[in-house]
């Protein structure tokens, strides 16, 4: 979880932090991402939080959305800034200002729907600053490993023994997963055999829906972590 630490007080200055709040900034230093691969779930876990955020606003959950999406804090979203400058990377702080103060605003959804598509444009764009490898099955596959990785943490903060402990976790762990399954589904490849490897891995990311009855759970939820956990290894032996 150490090396995503940047990301996900990025992540939790977004949501204002969990219903258990906790001040890490002071111990989290300065520095650039070491690998494409770290770079890249940083900005997919980014992806899908904000996924998250803007259903939520589409089914009219709008303090949910808010919680999901507050106005970026420059003192967090500063430590992202190195790894796009190592990079050469123009960042994206103005497209994720925008569509939070929409969200915050209550726009009407035409605007909202704009704003996300300018920001996962710009997403989108810093994505390409890395190596030609991180192209390759192999290294889109450790990328979802990677995220889904994250979402097991996060879905067994937020549901515990079946109990909706924290709402925003399991939402959170939703957009992560559904980020990973994306990177599936737009991997293009003349290789029939890397295709079949494509789709069975999205099919497994399928099974996952299963967590996730509601978006906005009222109940106890039949569900746990471990399926997720099942899920990586099944992937990482395809």
């Amino acid at each position: 979880m150490k090396k995503y630490l940047i990301a996900i007080l990025f992540l939790l200055s977004l949501i204002g932090c969990s219903d258990n709040e906790h001040n890490h900034k002071e111990n989290v230093a300065h520095q650039i991402f070491s690998t494409d691969n770290e770079y890249l779930t940083n900005l997919n876990l980014m992806k899908g939080h904000l996924w998250v955020g803007v259903e939520l606003y589409k089914e009219n959950y709008l303090e949910n959305a808010k919680r999901h999406m507050k106005h970026p804090k420059s003192e967090l979203y500063e430590f992202i800034i190195p790894t796009f400058e190592a990079k050469g990377a123009p960042g994206f702080s103005d497209q994720l200002e925008q569509l939070a103060l929409s969200v915050e605003n209550e726009e009407d959804l035409v605007i909202i729907n704009q704003d996300y598509q300018n920001l996962f444009e710009a997403i989108d764009e810093n994505e390409k600053f890395v190596g030609q490898e991180s192209e390759s099955l192999n290294e889109k596959i450790i990328l979802v490993v990677s995220l889904l990785k994250v979402a097991a943490e996060e879905y067994s903060v937020g549901i515990i023994d079946g109990v909706v402990e924290n709402k925003y976790e399991y939402q959170d762990a939703l957009g992560f997963s559904m980020m990973a399954k994306g990177i599936m589904v737009n991997f293009n490849t003349e290789d029939n055999s890397n295709k079949t490897r494509a789709m069975k891995i999205v099919k497994v990311i399928d099974s996952l829906s299963i967590l996730w009855p509601k978006l906005v759970p009222t109940e106890n939820i039949d569900g746990s972590y471990k399926v997720i956990l099942d899920a990586i290894k099944q992937i990482e032996n395809i």
